[in-house]
């Protein structure tokens, strides 16, 4: 599902996906998956995410909870107060059940939005969907109406 909005110029564009994860495979798998859609950029560590920071705000952030350089969850609060209104989903590898459990709820007491699985679990509808879902959410305006057109 494509979602536009007016950028700064007053033209519709791509709603934007930043893509956090230290393996080059998952970010190209997902960036295949989404470019179609949305404007997809890419940070390979906890380290080129702060410097994202100072770039421009993306529309979503899909987060990896283990990185090379950074725990994701860590960073929730510095990615919620610098860039307000993006909305988190975090991916996780193959936890067990009660590893899950625990980032769900640690996820969602920092302000993501949602947990996805990138192991063996890993659902392309589900992804799809909460992409298309947190896009809704960011563009969600007063009293349920949204603020983005469609493309």
């Amino acid at each position: 599902m494509a979602s536009a909005r007016a950028d700064y110029g007053g033209r519709p564009h791509k709603g934007s996906v930043l893509i956090v994860d230290d393996q080059e495979a998952i970010r190209d798998l997902l960036r295949a998956i989404l470019e179609g859609d949305y404007n997809v950029a890419e940070a390979d560590s906890g380290a080129a995410l702060n410097a994202a920071l100072d770039r421009e705000q993306p529309d979503v952030v899909l987060l990896d909870v283990t990185l090379s350089d950074a725990n994701g969850l860590a960073l929730l609060p510095t990615i919620n107060r610098r860039w307000p209104g993006t909305q988190v989903i975090v991916l996780t590898g193959s936890p067990t059940d009660s590893e899950a459990m625990s980032a769900v709820i640690e996820a969602a007491n920092r302000g993501a939005l949602g947990l996805l699985s990138k192991s063996g679990d890993f659902d392309l509808q589900k992804l799809l969907a909460g992409v298309s879902s947190a896009m809704d959410r960011r563009f969600q305006g007063p009293a349920g109406t949204s603020v983005r057109p469609t493309a």
